[in-house]
């Protein structure tokens, strides 16, 4: 590490010294700022070739003033163009620099810098938890992951470390993973630092997880251009690197202006959609494709839509929103795996495998559970005119959101006939014990699967809860994955 820093500190001075020659051409450059990253190679080649080849000293320096500017620019991204320039008139030898000291130095830069650019997928990194367990850091399944390497004894850490945690405790938004990545070794340090740090963060939409590798052998410095700390990445459900050499200000600034491109996608479709009424699996289907024939000359344009639109239908409280989900996820992400990560991909793949299990129209799996007093008990009894299974965690908030609906539509149920089945699918049998006797609500089931032997997540996704099933007298699906609020339009199916 300490030969990385000697190297980063001469690249400094090396880009400092060069910056104050040719004051032009460091002008012309900042008319470029603002342009897209292949627009500026572009140019930039130009203006080192217009210099004339017979003049390759001038067409030197005039290059390095460029390499100097862009390794030295504030906007993100621009690493990108300096790599550009060392690879395509330096390290190739098309140019010779005048010290040829210097390069190791841009060599570095580059190696260093090349593998985590903006638009590049994230480099995997396997790392241990605190607790020792092994993680991926592309397996988060998040909207966005944040990537944090820090050192407890960097004085720019400890001021940037308290506004990430400070971020973590208050964000609203699309789910986030934090990895707070500890660069060095001293697991004591480490373990303080985390209690002092990260301590107090209770966030539905923010998942925080520390991780270290004290022999550096993941290669996270050269993968991450870790070359000082603190350097903080921002990357997408995609593990595409959107921000990079970030602080907490300009993270916050990027979260909100991605969230609020959600929030317009979801603005967007809600219009769509509601032209529709009452909305059918067809309707839902017949807008997929067109948006499919829409984007399709645009691959760019077709993925961030189609990333859009499967997790906005994906979370929709309507069902058929959701059958439209496993349709877009089985014609359009798992038909076309070169345009989605392998994680995405294999995530979204589970998913509609999940989601065959007990399809509707056909037999629900019947289970075989124990009610509150140990006994065996089938899940659907054939007994009455329908039957609602809802799967559930006692310390789940939208959980228990739907059983207070539930509790509200009483009425109508038991005119309906309709059996209510709560099926606890955790294993603290005091605090379920302590829930049914709260809840112990004439004619509902409560049941569980303490013994473990009914298999029930084999046989139903259960990926999340709550998940709610309703089924006709015969135990045949009608709908699944719904919520109480759609149950009064569905109940007329039964």
């Amino acid at each position: 590490m300490r030969r990385i820093l000697l190297i980063f500190l001469a690249l400094l001075t090396f880009v400092t010294a060069r910056a104050q020659e040719h004051a032009s051409v460091t002008a012309y450059l900042q008319t470029l700022l603002e342009e897209p990253v292949d627009t500026i190679d572009l140019r930039v080649d130009r203006l080192i070739d217009s210099v004339g080849r017979q003049h390759p000293d001038l067409q030197s320096k005039v290059a390095g003033i460029a390499f100097d500017f862009f390794t030295a620019s504030p906007i993100m991204g621009h690493e990108a163009v300096a790599i550009h320039i060392a690879d395509n008139w330096f390290l190739n030898n098309k140019l010779k620099l005048e010290n040829e000291e210097l390069y190791p130095v841009i060599y570095t830069y580059a190696d260093f810098n090349r593998s985590s650019l903006i638009g590049c997928p994230a480099p995997e990194l396997e790392m241990e938890d605190n607790h020792g367990i092994p993680v991926r850091v592309r397996e988060a399944g998040s909207t966005y992951n944040v990537l944090f390497f820090y050192d407890t004894e960097c004085s720019t850490c400890r001021r940037e470390a308290p506004l990430l945690a400070d971020l973590a405790r208050n964000y609203h938004g699309e789910s986030l993973t934090l990895f707070a990545i500890y660069t060095q070794g001293d697991r004591q340090a480490w373990e303080k630092y985390i209690q002092e740090t990260f301590s107090g963060i209770d966030n539905p939409d923010v998942n925080v997880i520390h991780l270290w590798d004290p022999e550096a052998a993941t290669g996270f410095h050269k993968k991450y251009a870790v070359l000082s700390t603190p350097m903080m990445f921002l990357t997408d459900s995609q593990n595409i690197i959107i921000g990079r050499g970030l602080d907490c200000e300009a993270l916050a600034r990027m979260l909100d202006i991605q969230n609020t491109q959600t929030l317009q996608y979801k603005r967007l479709l809600d219009n769509v959609f509601d032209q529709f009424k009452p909305l059918t699996y067809q309707h839902v289907e017949g807008i997929i494709d067109a948006f499919h024939e829409r984007t399709a000359s645009n691959p760019q344009m077709h993925t961030e839509l189609f990333l859009q639109l499967y997790n906005y239908l994906r979370t929709s409280d309507s069902f058929p929103k959701q059958q439209g989900a496993l349709y877009l996820a089985e014609k359009y992400i798992a038909a076309d795996p070169d345009s989605w990560s392998p994680e995405f991909l294999n995530r979204t793949i589970h998913a509609l495998a999940q989601a065959k299990l007990n399809p509707v129209g056909e037999y629900a799996t019947n289970l075989v559970l124990q009610n509150k007093r140990g006994r065996a008990k089938l899940m659907i009894d054939g007994k009455h005119y329908g039957t609602l299974v809802l799967f559930h965690l006692i310390d789940c908030r939208q959980c228990q959101q739907e059983i207070e609906e539930l509790k509200r539509l009483k009425p109508q149920l038991y005119d309906a006939d309709i059996q209510v089945v709560l099926v606890y699918v955790g294993e603290d049998q005091e605090n379920w014990r302590k829930f049914v006797r709260k809840e112990g609500l004439c004619r509902w089931q409560f049941l569980n699967d303490f013994a473990g032997t009914s298999q029930m997540r084999q046989l139903y996704d259960l990926e999340y809860v709550p998940h709610m099933y309703l089924l006709d007298e015969f135990g045949v699906v009608i709908a699944k994955d719904i919520r109480v609020s759609e149950l009064k339009e569905l109940l007329p199916l039964l």
